[in-house]
């Protein structure tokens, strides 16, 4: 398998990965959405709440704002498994502790900026996420536990937001029988084509979505788009809590874990059903 990275972002990322099949590229999907664990506010405790939301509707929204951490240096457990027995530690879990007060003549909102966290290195993604707005005279202290979970318990631990693939494109034009009417140009809503010179070219083959509508619009024959089944685009973004390659080694590596699982459970069935 070749890898050819198109685009690095903090948050995103694109590339092209050769030599593999449409299955493979799907169990890394899968397993990065369901599988790769993240760190999200589970537990909130509500101390003292005179805003205008109930304790639940402020527990909801804590529990979306994502966290920006090393995984690899926070060393946490799950809870179910750590030594303490799931009633939360230091081990298996993270603090954060919020305190806003108004006075009788002005209103605050509170943000996600004002959750102070008991670990370093772990803090909202941005400190801009906006609660609560407290009116005069109102208060809400609260203390909140972040622990690992993974998308396929709930969709709130998937460390992505967006993730797809699809088949490497290969649009070209018939020279033959296009007529340079602009109406691919016009129509192509990514920009696969350009307008150079006299003549329509394929500017930018890794723009096509695979949507055919330039084909339906334009003379028949003039415009064909291909498919490279063994090529494939990848690209996701996350909710900022790790960087996008962390995802990938994640993904990777627990797909290998799975494989091993089910070779030695296959080899194990099949020694016992060799001894029946």
């Amino acid at each position: 398998m070749d890898i050819e990275l198109i685009e690095l972002f903090p948050n995103s990322i694109k590339l092209i990965l050769s030599d593999i099949t449409l299955a493979f590229a799907n169990a890394i999907r899968r397993i990065s959405l369901a599988d790769v664990p993240s760190l999200i506010i589970e537990d909130v405790y509500v101390l003292r709440n005179t805003s205008p939301l109930f304790d639940e509707f402020i527990a909801h929204r804590l529990g979306l704002i994502p966290l920006k951490y090393d995984i690899d240096a926070l060393e946490l457990n799950f809870r179910d498994e750590c030594d303490c027995g799931g009633i939360g530690c230091n081990l298996c879990t993270v603090t954060l502790t919020l305190s806003k007060v108004t006075d009788g003549q002005t209103s605050a909102v509170v943000y996600s900026g004002d959750l102070v966290s008991s670990t370093e290195g772990v803090e909202p993604i941005k400190a801009s996420i906006p609660i609560v707005k407290l009116g005069p005279n109102q208060a809400l202290e609260l203390e909140c536990m972040a622990q690992l979970g993974v998308g396929k318990e709930h969709s709130k631990w998937q460390p992505v937001a967006a993730m797809g693939y699809q088949e490497f494109p290969n649009p070209k034009i018939n020279k033959e029988k296009c007529t340079n009417c602009l109406v691919c140009v016009d129509t192509c809503y990514t920009g696969v084509f350009q307008k150079v010179g006299d003549s329509v070219q394929v500017a930018n083959p890794l723009s096509c979505t695979l949507c055919n509508f330039c084909i339906d619009q334009c003379e028949p024959g003039a415009i064909s788009i291909q498919k490279e089944s063994s090529k494939v685009i990848f690209s996701f973004e996350t909710t900022g809590g790790m960087e996008p390659p962390t995802i990938l080694k994640k993904a990777g590596n627990i797909l290998l874990t799975k494989i091993d699982e089910f070779k030695k459970t296959l080899e194990t069935t099949l020694s016992e059903k060799e001894k029946d």
